[in-house]
């Protein structure tokens, strides 16, 4: 955690408006898409401001921690020349960072859910259920990622091409259900971060409760994607430093 305060001080050091910039970033994101979609496009739903939020607050932590987490290990030849060092701590690390940003935003979120006068209902209370799954979610396609590319460089280049497209079929910008016909949408599901944007919104906009089988699965399946991606690691821990050379 040390680690984690002091680069969250050293990035924030660098910019004029300090921890701002962690609600502002995301704002002026969300803003570029809503006039694209939301107005010039005209692709959206009911309470389609809060719809989108919603789709980019969740979809923008996995995204951006699987860009910065990436390419941790690789990055950090210089550290493990002079350090001796499980690799593993390099992704967790920029995990922790972006879940620290993202939880910021996230309670952002809610606030503006209260103030565009969608219900608060007692099924807000398993919104820390989905953020913990998600985060699992995160955690596992991080360590992985971060293990694989060391070995596999090319992967750097592809990633953002691959997340593109995972955030085109994630329903971020469009209700899935209504755009699929039901025997496609069920395929799309498959992307478990179609199925948690679902939730979500089920969640804060609908005011239901959450689908409890698909979280079950994407929750066991995270972990087992967790304890996977450790595993690969730690397999090759002693072999980081020559594949980077």
């Amino acid at each position: 955690m040390f680690k984690v305060r002091a680069n969250l001080r050293s990035e924030i050091a660098r910019d004029y408006l300090n921890y701002l910039w962690w609600v502002v970033e995301p704002i002026l994101f969300m803003g570029v898409y809503y006039i694209v979609f939301g107005i010039l496009l005209k692709q959206g739903t009911d309470n389609f401001i809060p719809f989108l939020l919603i789709g980019l607050t969740a979809w923008q932590w996995f995204a951006n921690a699987l860009t910065h987490s990436s390419t941790s290990i690789f990055n950090a030849q210089g550290i493990m020349r002079h350090i001796k060092i499980n690799k593993i701590f390099f992704p967790l690390v920029t995990v922790f960072q972006d879940t620290i940003k993202n939880l910021i935003v996230f309670s952002l979120l809610l606030l503006f859910c209260v103030l565009y006068g969608l219900p608060v209902t007692i099924f807000w209370c398993f919104l820390p259920l989905l953020l913990i799954i998600q985060c699992l979610l995160v955690i596992g396609t991080c360590v992985l990622f971060s293990g694989l590319v060391p070995f596999f460089p090319d992967l750097r280049f592809m990633l953002n091409s691959g997340l593109f497209l995972l955030m085109c079929l994630s329903g971020v910008f469009f209700d899935i259900d209504r755009t699929f016909i039901p025997q496609h949408s069920v395929y799309v599901y498959l992307n478990p971060m179609a199925g948690l944007l679902k939730n979500y919104r089920l969640i804060l906009l609908d005011g239901q409760p959450p689908d409890w089988g698909y979280l079950v699965l994407v929750g066991f399946g995270s972990l087992l994607l967790v304890i996977c991606a450790s595993w690969l690691v730690n397999r090759f821990n002693h072999l980081y430093l020559r594949a980077i050379q």
